[in-house]
């Protein structure tokens, strides 16, 4: 698993196990002392597309989280843009027990196929990259049970909605 970067508040309001995700979302997560760990997907070309391989780096991750001392009673949440959106799925889906919210940026996660229905966590799918993500995003929709929102949002916005559904979703748990 390659981990990129691990913040920690001095008092965590509980963790956020980011796949691809972006730097901005990992600065407005830490202003609201939430513990940060950025996982890097990148993969062989060749395994480029393997959701399951993916999703299992983003299970290892919140693994290792969950192994930290002060982070081994946090609750979490998994952000994943673009193909992190479907890994980060996949492991909600594995992790129903420990994963208490999920966020999609720009993601695709239509591809996580037959995890979709069994996230538990509620999800957030943000898509800002035009109708055609929109779609596919409202796709992965309808294959849930979970509670889900789509939101349509300039990318000024996803840190803001995205550290909001965290508030809402793990303060709760903490």
């Amino acid at each position: 698993m390659a981990l990129s970067l691990l913040r920690l508040p001095d008092r965590p309001s509980g963790v956020v196990v980011m796949a691809d995700a972006a730097a901005g979302i990992a600065d407005a997560l830490a202003e609201l002392d939430f513990a940060t760990l950025t996982v890097d997907l990148q993969v062989e070309e060749e395994d480029a597309h393997d959701i399951g391989l993916l999703g299992r780096r983003v299970v290892d991750a919140v693994d290792w989280a969950r192994k930290h001392p002060a982070l081994e009673q946090m609750p979490v949440a998994v952000v994943g843009c673009g193909i992190g959106a479907a890994a980060v799925l996949v492991a909600a889906a594995e992790r129903l027990e420990v994963v208490h919210a999920v966020i999609s940026h720009d993601g695709r996660p239509e591809l996580a196929g037959e995890a979709l229905p069994r996230v538990e966590a509620p999800t957030l799918l943000i898509v800002d990259a035009g109708e055609a993500l929109a779609e596919l995003n409202r796709e992965a929709m309808r294959r849930m049970r979970a509670h889900v929102e789509l939101e349509l949002a300039g990318a000024g916005q996803v840190a803001r909605l995205a550290a909001e559904w965290c508030q809402r979703y793990l303060w709760s748990m903490a």
